[in-house]
């Protein structure tokens, strides 16, 4: 446990920010797009357009 502390994460790729916002598109189980968000008051309401996005695609 105490290794896992220092471990470099998906966060420490040079170049990379993760933000709330987006939600993943997939068929069949495997992704195939994404839909992303962004410019409401929070991340958190960024995401929730982005999965309602999603959502609609399977109508």
């Amino acid at each position: 446990a105490q290794r896992l502390t220092n471990a470099p994460t998906l966060k420490d790729i040079p170049g990379t920010l993760f933000l709330a916002g987006g939600a993943p598109v997939t068929t069949k189980g495997a992704p195939i797009a994404a839909i992303g968000v962004a410019g409401a008051p929070s991340g958190d309401l960024d995401e929730k357009f982005a999965q309602a996005g999603v959502a609609s695609l399977g109508r």
